[in-house]
């Protein structure tokens, strides 16, 4: 299976950005089969956190432009985001390391088969 998941980023490297401020999401392809992944491109975003304050057509926004991911991964992701974005079918972890850290921890723990992701693949 090939999955899509979504880094929460500012420079493609490190995982820097808590789920609601981030404005560029990197995204993964992660191929279980062949137990590889590649960094395909970002997509930008408005945050949907403003200093503690939540705007849900923000998040509806931002939910729409990673429709197609399997999971994101942020630095850290408030509840209410954490909520809103699982109910959207995505999983959500909070790993602070590196993206390539973090693409091994998921390769390593199979995530994928614990938490059911849901099938996106390559097209």
């Amino acid at each position: 299976m090939i999955y899509r998941i979504a880094f929460a980023s500012s420079d493609g490297e490190n995982i820097d950005r808590h789920f609601g401020q981030a404005e560029r999401f990197y995204i993964a392809l992660l191929d279980t089969e062949k137990e590889d992944c590649e960094l395909i491109g970002y997509r930008l975003v408005k945050p949907p956190c403003h200093g503690g304050s939540h705007e849900v057509s923000d998040f509806e926004a931002a939910a729409r432009i990673l429709s197609d991911v399997s999971a994101v991964v942020a630095q850290r992701a408030g509840p209410g985001a954490k909520k809103y974005i699982e109910e959207q079918g995505i999983r959500v972890y909070q790993i602070p390391l590196t993206i390539e850290q973090a693409l091994c921890l998921l390769m390593e723990e199979k995530q994928w088969e614990g938490d059911k992701w849901r099938s996106h693949t390559k097209n």
